[in-house]
């Protein structure tokens, strides 16, 4: 049974290489605006010239066919120009965004042969590697000619590995033309389309965000800004008339919860959701702010390149995680049981996922190797499966629901993490003993809690050592130490009692709201520990040391800025990160409106205090 009606020699096509249709796009739409960011509009005209401009600087450093070219920087036009140039001389690029720590950073440009690093804006040292330095100048044109390269390796995408390093895996081209392409037609994408570009270069979702627009015809917009806030995201949407955007569940979740638009916002046309299980009260929540927008929810991991599941979520959605539905033209997928058995509808067992459409495999130092299973398919098709490690099963309608992982990973905002790379790396501080990671729900996202048994009882010295190591999505929110971790009759962890331990509901926090004499860092210690699930805070203590991450801190600006009554620059959050310093921000702000309107500044002050007593208000218990 599939979710697929044709065979794959009836459909198997060869596509041309993404340069080579963007390349198509600019002979049609060559006077449009291709990207917009800031008060930068560039032209599919003018985007071709930076790229040959581009294109001609790498040939003159007489790069070989298909060396990997690693383009370090940040969401940018020179970034996207980089890449469509890295293609059209032949080469691989690999993307690494520079906000990445520098070892990770480091570590990802040695775990592959780089032949090349070119710095779009980005500034850091890079050792024993040629370095191409390219900022913005005026576009020389060069004789376009634009053609398919000769081999089939576009791209490298990292995720997360059990060894404490990060896997490597080569994205092929035909694979990345045939789901653009596939998106293009599907979703009828094409001149007047404006698409958000919110995903950051580490992850391959990137490729989507831009380049699906780019062979279209429709144009990129790019926000500038820090990570967006969510006030800023919905006004980014609707000053910018967006009308289609990819997102993440759990970041998007954080949006529509922390602050509400007042007005509807209709120039959304489609919004496709990826990366983690969909929720339908997610969807009703955004469908209300985004009356005109179709949601479409995507399923693919990396291996099998960007997405092979599709649903269109209809206006009757129903409670719960939404199906993924059904697979996209050039895949086939099969629920498979322990003994590799096809299961039957309503069966639970692993998605597994056939195309010709694949990467190539793990780049290792031994060469390739692909995560690819032969023989396994059952009948239908000779093509290898891939096995996703996601359990699912089959609905009525023969759309698959996805139930859960046989493993390790979780996802956290859409990043796949594999915690047996965490805790490899806590494991490998000189200090630790022992250690055990595991995931932990919050009100918006999951966290990663981590128990160690160590000398070492400074928590900051360990998170210290791993912003060196890992991502910021990577870190643990909490660290617990122990003298021991508890362990089983056979020797083992006890995982159960721990995972147990790191879920338990956060103390409840005793109710100060009915005082009056609260200051502003009274209300802001309390907000940071309802966020961050913890009770005991020292005001003194970093936000990132206890728990706090790029989007709880968003959480945080929002709540304050509500508190107070004041509209604060989401930056001075990533400045102020105490409790002590933030109070300093809020109480200098309200001095200034007091200072510059006497008048507006007391009724300010009046409406802080009004909103005191009301909560005091309700918190008092009633005869």
């Amino acid at each position: 049974m599939t979710t697929f009606n044709a065979t794959f020699d009836e459909v198997r096509e060869a596509f041309d290489q993404v340069h080579v249709l963007f390349h198509r796009a600019c002979a049609r739409y060559g006077d449009q605006v291709a990207i917009e960011c800031g008060g930068q509009r560039i032209t599919y005209d003018g985007l071709l010239d930076r790229a040959n401009s581009i294109r001609a600087h790498l040939r003159a450093h007489q790069l070989g066919q298909r060396t990997i070219v690693a383009v370090c920087g940040e969401r940018s036009v020179d970034v996207i120009a980089c890449t469509i140039a890295v293609w059209a001389a032949g080469s691989t690029v690999m993307l690494i965004d520079s906000s990445m720590p520098e070892e990770r950073r480091n570590l990802m440009l040695k775990s592959v042969p780089t032949g090349a690093v070119m710095l779009c804006g980005a500034d850091f040292a890079v050792s024993d590697l040629p370095v191409i330095e390219y900022r913005s100048t005026a576009p020389t044109p060069v004789e376009s000619g634009f053609e398919n390269q000769a081999g089939d390796q576009a791209y490298i995408a990292f995720t997360s590995g059990s060894t404490g390093r990060p896997k490597a895996i080569v994205g092929s081209h035909n694979g990345l033309s045939h789901f653009l392409t596939w998106q293009r037609r599907e979703f009828s994408i094409g001149p007047g389309e404006r698409f958000a570009h919110f995903t950051n270069l580490s992850f391959d979702v990137w490729f989507r965000d831009v380049l699906t627009p780019l062979i279209s015809g429709a144009t990129v917009c790019i926000p500038v800004s820090p990570p967006p806030s969510a006030r800023f995201a919905f006004d980014f949407l609707r000053d910018s008339r967006i009308t289609a955007t990819h997102l993440v569940p759990s970041i998007t979740n954080l949006w529509i919860n922390t602050h509400r638009p007042e007005a509807p916002i209709e120039s959304l046309k489609h919004t496709f959701f990826a990366g983690e299980p969909l929720e339908g009260v997610l969807v009703k929540k955004w469908k209300r702010v985004f009356p005109n927008s179709e949601i479409v929810n995507l399923y693919g991991p990396t291996e099998t390149t960007l997405a092979k599941h599709f649903k269109r979520i209809g206006s009757d959605v129903a409670e719960g995680v939404q199906p993924i539905g059904f697979n996209i033209l050039g895949s086939m997928s099969y629920i498979l049981a322990d003994d590799g058995s096809l299961c039957e509808p309503g069966q639970t067992g692993e998605i597994c996922i056939a195309t010709p459409y694949r990467s190539h495999g793990y780049l290792t130092e031994s060469g390739l190797v692909p995560p690819f299973v032969e023989g396994l398919a059952p009948g239908a098709t000779t093509e290898p499966l891939y096995r996703t490690g996601d359990l699912g099963r089959r609905n009525r309608d023969n759309e698959i629901e996805i139930l859960g992982r046989k493993d390790d990973q979780i996802k956290i905002n859409g990043v796949r993490i594999d915690l047996l790379e965490v805790k490899s790396i806590l494991a490998s501080h000189p200090s630790v003993r022992d250690v055990f990671v595991c995931a932990r729900q919050n009100r918006f996202t999951k966290t990663i809690v981590g128990f160690i048994a160590s000398d070492e009882r400074g928590e900051s010295t360990i998170l210290n050592f791993l912003r060196d190591k890992l991502p910021a999505v990577m870190i643990p929110s909490q660290l617990h130490f122990r003298e021991v971790l508890p362990r089983l009759s056979n020797g083992k962890i006890d995982r159960k009692s721990l995972t147990e331990y790191a879920n338990r509901p956060a103390a409840p926090l005793q109710d100060a709201s009915q005082r009056h004499d609260q200051t502003a860092a009274d209300h802001i210690e309390r907000i940071w520990m309802q966020l961050l699930d913890r009770p005991g805070l020292l005001r003194t203590q970093n936000f990132f040391d206890v728990g706090g991450n790029s989007l709880s801190i968003m959480v945080l600006h929002e709540q304050v800025e509500k508190q107070f009554n004041l509209r604060i620059p989401v930056v001075r959050f990533f400045q102020n990160t105490t409790v002590e310093s933030q109070a300093q921000l809020v109480d200098q702000l309200l001095h200034r409106s007091t200072q510059a309107s006497p008048d507006a500044g007391h009724a300010l002050l009046g409406q802080v205090q009004n909103r005191r007593r009301i909560i005091a208000a309700r918190a008092r218990p009633r005869n």
